[in-house]
């Protein structure tokens, strides 16, 4: 394992739906599409761990700008989903959703910035071919990424130059010292899990 610098050069705002947007839970998503297999995605990815927590960093990015983007969601389910909706008593999916909307409008926080990058201790040759299958990141995959790059680093995705926690660190796991931001936050994926909250030092 190496410390390591992954960068996304990204064309338009990176839009995030207000996580920490950590490489692992990036990496994650990219296991799971690949495999389809969440135990691999959640528990076997090329990245160093101590205590169950992967050494990757937040996203770390300097944006000109910060501002809101709108995404319009389909709310209907299609024929895709019907396999998995619930059956009437006949034994028949429910086809008609005249309680639901269309479409929505949700609005999520946008960052305009030409590049975003991220610290972790990991293999760089496990972790090349998975960037390479994330043409697009950010909140629904909105964000076209350029190029990506791997770099040696100095850090080792956990804590930063000064200290600093670079992505939530359970407070049993936390060496420095007490004075940062202790919060309720997700600390490894799957980052949509509340069964995996934990009291963490945050960036």
């Amino acid at each position: 394992m190496k410390t390591l610098t992954v960068t996304a050069r990204i064309k338009g705002p990176l839009i995030s739906g207000g996580g920490y947007m950590t490489f692992d839970g990036l990496l994650a998503a990219a296991v799971f599409a690949q495999t389809q297999d969440l135990e691999q995605a959640h528990e076997r990815l090329p990245l160093a761990r101590t205590g169950g927590m992967y050494h990757a960093s937040a996203a770390l990015l300097e944006p000109l700008q910060v501002g809101r983007r709108a995404i319009v969601q389909g709310m209907r389910p299609g024929p895709e989903l019907f396999p998995w909706l619930k059956k009437n008593a006949a034994g028949n999916v429910h086809r008609a959703f005249s309680n639901m909307p269309d479409n929505i409008l949700s609005s999520y926080r946008a960052f305009d910035a030409d590049q975003v990058s991220w610290s972790c201790e990991g293999d760089p040759d496990a972790i090349w071919p998975l960037l390479e299958a994330l043409p697009m990141i950010g909140k629904k995959r909105s964000t076209e990424v350029l190029q990506w790059s791997i770099t040696d680093g100095d850090l080792d995705g956990v804590v930063g130059y000064a200290d600093e926690p670079l992505r939530p660190v359970p407070a049993w796991l936390w060496k420095g010292e007490h004075k940062h931001v202790l919060a309720d936050v997700c600390w490894r994926p799957a980052y949509w899990d509340p069964r995996h909250k934990a009291p963490c030092y945050v960036c």
